[in-house]
């Protein structure tokens, strides 16, 4: 990975900061995005301290003004990137709007991570190798997307907004990989791994999976072979159970539904300030 810039979402902390680590140990010049600046330039000091290249990429994925002002900010002053990685996520307890009228849950898992990427891929698109690496789960195999009500004004329940985010991510990978063939863009599932996204379970609940689930640096392992592996060279729109290839469910393989959520994407982002 030497002489490669790698961009990772919600890098301050689990899957995130391991992924950060491990590939600014392998020669990557890590861009870290991160909603908290002060925790974003204490985990940049930390790999510089050890010898690696980092940099802060402050970003706040509820907030479309936020990602567009990233997206400005890494382009005037990177020429090109070569692996973007779409991690950050969250599984909302309660359902509440973002500034942008959005579904909290929705718009930090995917409307976002949807804007960021499309607002970065001229930097992808110059470099040699480009890779997109979306960071999903499968949960997405419990999503169902109701197009009447893709957002949940009815029915709010936290698996069920993280499920449909994920499937919406499977379903955002497909139609990119066909629209851009030039950048390589896969999904994957990292396993079921103790991190802050379960925070919003009870406290038991959290202790319980802290003691019994892997830890994010093992979570991390194949999001890192995603980004970095040679072997993958050319490979798109596939979907990873951990490092071994897998078939997403039926809905995530719907073509029509790919294309229909892009375009409810595209003008949701659009419209923000």
């Amino acid at each position: 990975m030497s002489g490669k810039t790698v961009l990772v979402t919600g890098a301050t902390g689990g899957i995130g900061l391991e992924t950060s680590r491990a590939l600014a140990g392998m020669g990557a010049a890590v861009v870290l995005g991160a909603r908290d600046a002060a925790r974003g330039r204490a985990v940049a000091e930390e790999i510089v301290r050890g010898g690696g290249l980092a940099e802060l990429l402050e970003v706040d994925l509820a907030s479309f003004a936020s990602v567009r002002r990233a997206g400005q900010r890494f382009l005037a002053s990177h020429s090109s990137l070569d692996v973007l990685v779409n991690n950050a996520g969250i599984a909302a307890r309660v359902r509440r709007l973002t500034e942008d009228g959005h579904e909290r849950t929705w718009q930090t898992n995917f409307l976002s991570h949807f804007l960021l990427t499309r607002l970065l891929l001229p930097a992808c698109k110059a470099a040699a190798k480009p890779r997109i690496v979306n960071v999903s789960s499968e949960g997405h195999r419990s999503g169902r997307l109701d197009w009447d009500d893709l957002e949940l004004e009815r029915g709010f329940r936290t698996f069920r907004a993280y499920a449909n985010t994920k499937l919406a991510q499977l379903l955002f990978t497909r139609e990119l990989a066909r629209r851009e063939p030039s950048v390589s863009i896969n999904a994957l599932h990292p396993g079921a791994i103790a991190t802050g996204i379960w925070r919003a379970a009870p406290r038991l609940v959290q202790k319980i999976l802290a003691a019994v689930l892997p830890s994010a640096e093992v979570g991390a392992r194949p999001v890192v072979r995603l980004a970095s592996d040679p072997g993958l060279d050319g490979m798109t729109g596939r979907y990873f159970n951990k490092s071994r290839e897998a078939e997403p469910s039926r809905a995530a393989r719907d073509d029509a539904a790919a294309a229909r959520l892009w375009e409810i994407a595209e003008k949701a982002t659009r419209s923000g300030p």
